[in-house]
């Protein structure tokens, strides 16, 4: 089945002009509506971007500053956008080294495309994201995979530390609250394990709208029908 690139939306993400301005002529010329087709300079502002909007596939680079297209990926796996977990996802690289095929397989990524990009290249590696089957939307899965970068870990490792202390030294209240009636920015007050005692989060977390969704469209998979929480953290309106 040929691929109807007129109705995809695609992030690219990139720190040269260059190359988003050579990925967005290379999409153009394929059939994506050029207002469907959304940049960001660096993974801080890609997640920014997935927040506000529905993206079909991310176009990403390796090496940016402060938070690489390795850690974009594995905040979209963990559930840490708005964005579907599962959802298609290539990189941009000069080269691809060993290490980073290894991780990005880890993480569920649908390829490479080699810089610069050649159209052909890239409608072909578009076209079999796109086409794959998707791996099951666990964002929990994704957490104790580490890309080695200071943002992951100050964000997967440190920063959770730093809560869970926080929350042993203040001697933070907690409730049980039925997984339904659980909103979105809630912190975890207590380990978070599925049925068969596997840690899903860490004491100190903050609970997505996608994490939620996940445990309570997946129940015979996560089997969580309580959580505890600290009880006097802010809530989403």
């Amino acid at each position: 089945m040929t691929m109807d690139f007129s109705r995809l939306k695609i992030l690219v993400v990139d720190d040269q002009m260059l190359v988003r301005s050579l990925l967005t002529q290379s999409l153009k010329a394929m059939g994506v509506q050029p207002d469907h087709i959304y940049q960001a300079v660096d993974g801080a502002t890609a997640k920014r971007a997935l927040d506000g909007k529905p993206v079909d596939i991310v176009l990403c680079d390796l090496q940016m500053e402060p938070m690489n297209g390795m850690d974009l990926l594995k905040e979209i796996r963990c559930g840490r956008t708005m964005n579907p977990p599962n959802m298609p996802f290539v990189f941009l690289s000069g080269y691809a080294e060993k290490h980073n095929i290894v991780l990005a397989a880890q993480l569920h990524a649908d390829g490479f495309v080699i810089k610069p990009p050649k159209p052909a290249e890239l409608e072909k590696n578009i076209s079999a994201a796109m086409a794959r089957a998707r791996p099951e939307p666990d964002p929990f899965a994704y957490y104790t995979i580490p890309t080695g970068s200071a943002h992951d870990k100050f964000v997967f490792g440190e920063q959770l530390q730093a809560a869970a202390r926080k929350m042993d030294e203040d001697g933070h209240p907690v409730e049980t609250l039925a997984l339904k009636e659980v909103k979105a920015g809630r912190i975890l007050g207590e380990d978070l394990y599925n049925k068969t005692g596997q840690l899903l989060l860490q004491r100190g977390s903050e609970l997505t709208i996608t994490q939620l969704r996940v445990l309570v469209n997946y129940p015979d998979r996560f089997g969580v029908q309580k959580v505890v929480l600290r009880k006097d953290d802010p809530v989403e309106a």
